[in-house]
């Protein structure tokens, strides 16, 4: 009722979404919509108890959720492409099931108000290996900078929204549409997102496009699950292979910095 309420919208939590939450009140793994039906949560419980291995409590994180539902991602959840209610695992093995390029989107465990992209691919240094990638999470501070579509429009692999929806068949129409053509001899900047593992941007100057890296790792069960790519050091992610948002740049103060150098050098930094 509290989310309905406050999302103002007609699509409320299913079954499936309660029962992920009172698997997180109550830390338990038990998947039986009756077995919570007659349990009671205490005050501890809901906001008093930090959640097992992290700084928050239940239902900070559920508040968290529903203040980046309603300020950036109400249209996407009730279109029905937010999935939001999944755990890692869940994730992992419904993506597995399907083609590459498949992604959803789900809420972060381990970040209060964060949404981030879970995708299946190739394994690029083990051939015939398929890896479920997660992005790192989004937050409210993300979303002033770039949308969620337009960022999932700029991530070339990203190909079905799960099950098998066409992406842009989703979210073409909340797409910002492209630059005009320089006027009096200038180009306005436009800012784009990539993942360096699975694209490698070469933009010309006069395009105007600054490019921002966003980190993804690996989910698998396998024992190199984060050792993919050498450049990624083990100290940046937290126990659930999460990166440590204290540790890569700022984005938006990055960005900044590099619309503010003149455009020669902002490009060679890049390239750098």
């Amino acid at each position: 009722m509290k989310y309905k309420a406050e999302m103002h919208s007609g699509r409320g939590l299913t079954e499936d979404n309660l029962v992920f939450l009172a698997q997180k009140a109550f830390s338990s793994s038990n998947n039986n919509p009756e077995d919570f039906r007659n349990m009671t949560i205490s005050w501890a419980q809901f906001n008093r108890e930090n959640l097992p291995g992290r700084n928050f409590t239940f239902w900070q994180w559920f508040d968290g959720v529903v203040e980046l539902m309603k300020k950036h991602l109400k249209p996407h959840w009730n279109d029905g492409a937010i999935l939001g209610f999944v755990n890692k695992q869940q994730a992992q093995d419904m993506l597995l099931s399907k083609s590459n390029g498949t992604f959803l989107l789900r809420f972060s465990d381990s970040e209060i108000g964060g949404i981030t992209i879970a995708w299946v691919a190739e394994n690029p240094n083990k051939q015939g290996e398929r890896l479920v990638w997660n992005l790192l999470p989004y937050t409210t501070k993300d979303f002033s900078i770039r949308s969620l579509a337009d960022r999932i429009s700029d991530l070339n692999h990203l190909l079905f929204l799960y099950p098998d929806r066409a992406k842009d068949e989703v979210f073409a129409k909340y797409y910002t549409p492209p630059l005009s053509k320089p006027v009096d001899g200038y180009v306005k900047p436009q800012i784009k997102q990539v993942v360096p593992e699975f694209t490698t941007p070469n933009p010309e100057p006069s395009t105007g496009v600054t490019f921002m890296d966003q980190t993804a790792s690996s989910s698998t069960t396998h024992s190199n699950s984060f050792g993919v790519y050498s450049s990624i050091s083990d100290n940046m992610l937290d126990p659930d292979g999460e990166f440590d948002l204290e540790d890569p740049m700022d984005v938006a103060r990055h960005v900044e910095e590099l619309l503010r150098r003149p455009m020669a050098n902002q490009w060679s930094s890049q390239q750098s």
